[in-house]
């Protein structure tokens, strides 16, 4: 048997798959923005940096042309403040420009604090007044050295804002790119469990309407929900279960029905076996008679009246007995005269019955359910037209739709049905009778019967 998916594990698992998702976009997003913020970082410090040797610059020019001392000062302050910084981020700087190491960068503000001293010292020697040539070579080479500190500095700016723009269009990318593949990803999730969800519904929704109406069908072996699956378990007892209540509810009714014909059949029986009784008698009698004409007659009458007996005991245990549905061909004069029959002591010698039924005319049916659908179609008409009443009961074969069909009228002329209650007649347990004449199953079971023959019965009356 194949594996079936519960509803509520295919949407753990949906949005499982959902959740993971977005954690590992979030995760990446997260990083992004860890990386974005170390970058800015980074660039602080090389802003410091370029600031730093921007004024140590200042105070370096502005020593070359006034020689002052605070001048000097300052530009060592600077100096130091550029050395506290390189040590200290070192790893950043040899991270930022791998051609040039840390000990480079401290090499360069050596060799600059190392020519500024010297060149201090050259200008006290000289006074502040001479000139010399050293000066000037002192002075081209810490010119030198600086250049190379903003240089480093500027491109080091330079190449982090690049990096922080890209970095910035990278996570906007992704960000725009995991947001549509999340909204795929969801709508995709949400369309395979509609499908799958809602077409294990329509399964089990064509299952229950026609279980609804009367076709007591196994379920189908699909492929379906745990849910769904247990719902068609389910379903199937319930199914079971309305099987059972429904042959015990026909056979209730056609209890009743005996109880309500078993006064006029004990009539119809008196009359037969009196008849044997008397010609029994009479052949007791006249045993001596020599007259064997006489004699036959007499046993003539017994064995008709026993057949007559027969028939009505036969009529009734047919009608009582309970069997599997079981469709076969029938005469549908034979079966309406049966009910007819099994009714003659409930209709009065001034009613008629009219029938116009073809002689051959067959149906596939369960002749035992289909002879207490006509006992209650008569029934109903007789008890509706009272002593003067007219039946009309006629059959007639057509084709429709290339598919053989029969339809069967059952007509009479009694007071008709109010429009209010031609809705509920075949509701169970509606009756129109005085309490005690009617248990309100008849039509019911009736219409049952009839569709689960695959036909239909409609109800056409006027008052009055």
């Amino acid at each position: 048997m194949a594996t079936r998916f519960s509803i509520q594990k295919k949407i753990t698992y949906s949005f499982a798959a959902l959740l993971l998702l977005m954690t590992a976009t979030a995760v990446i997003a997260y990083a992004l923005v860890q990386q974005v913020e170390r970058k800015l970082f980074l660039v602080e410090i090389i802003d410091e940096f370029f600031n730093l040797t921007l004024e140590l610059r200042r105070y370096e020019k502005n020593y070359f042309l006034y020689h002052l001392n605070e001048d000097f000062r300052d530009n060592l302050q600077y100096l130091d403040k550029l050395d506290t910084t390189v040590t200290k981020h070192g790893d950043f700087f040899t991270y930022f420009h791998p051609d040039i190491e840390a000990e480079q960068l401290d090499a360069t503000l050596s060799f600059y604090r190392n020519k500024m001293e010297r060149l201090k010292a050259l200008n006290v020697d000289l006074a502040k007044t001479g000139k010399s040539p050293e000066r000037d070579s002192l002075q081209n080479e810490i010119r030198e050295a600086g250049k190379k500190l903003t240089l480093f500095a500027e491109q080091i700016t330079t190449r982090e804002k690049d990096s922080i723009q890209k970095l910035l269009i990278t996570s906007r990318t992704f960000l725009l790119s995991s947001t549509g593949a999340l909204i795929f990803f969801s709508f995709l999730l949400a369309m395979l469990l509609r499908e799958r969800i809602i077409s294990s519904l329509k399964i089990l929704e064509e299952y229950t309407r026609k279980v609804a109406q009367g076709e007591m069908v196994d379920p189908p072996e699909k492929k379906v929900e745990e849910e769904i699956h247990s719902l068609f378990q389910a379903f199937t007892r319930m199914k079971n279960e309305l099987r059972l209540r429904q042959r015990q509810m026909v056979q209730s009714e056609k209890l009743a029905s005996l109880g309500t014909l078993l006064a006029g059949v004990a009539h119809e029986l008196n009359n037969p076996l009196s008849n044997i009784s008397t010609s029994s008698q009479i052949l007791g009698e006249e045993i001596n008679n020599p007259d064997k004409d006489f004699h036959l007659r007499l046993v003539g009458q017994i064995e008709e009246q026993t057949d007559k007996a027969r028939d009505i005991v036969k009529t009734l245990l047919e009608f009582s007995r309970t069997g599997e549905f079981k469709k076969q061909p029938i005469n549908l004069l034979v079966i309406i005269k049966s009910a007819i029959k099994l009714l003659h002591s409930e209709i009065s010698s001034t009613m008629r019955i009219e029938l116009d039924i073809p002689d051959d005319l067959e149906v596939m049916a369960d002749k035992q359910r289909m002879q207490q659908v006509f006992l209650n179609l008569i029934k109903n008409s007789v008890d509706a037209g009272g002593q003067q009443g007219t039946i009309w009961i006629s059959a007639k074969e057509f084709l429709f739709r290339d598919r053989r069909e029969v339809e069967i009228l059952i007509s009479d002329n009694g007071p008709g049905i109010p429009p209010e209650d031609l809705q509920k007649i075949f509701d169970p347990f509606y009756t129109s009778k005085d309490v005690g004449k009617g248990s309100g199953l008849g039509l019911f079971i009736v219409h049952d019967i009839v569709e689960s023959h695959g036909g239909t019965l409609s109800v056409d009356s006027r008052v009055d």
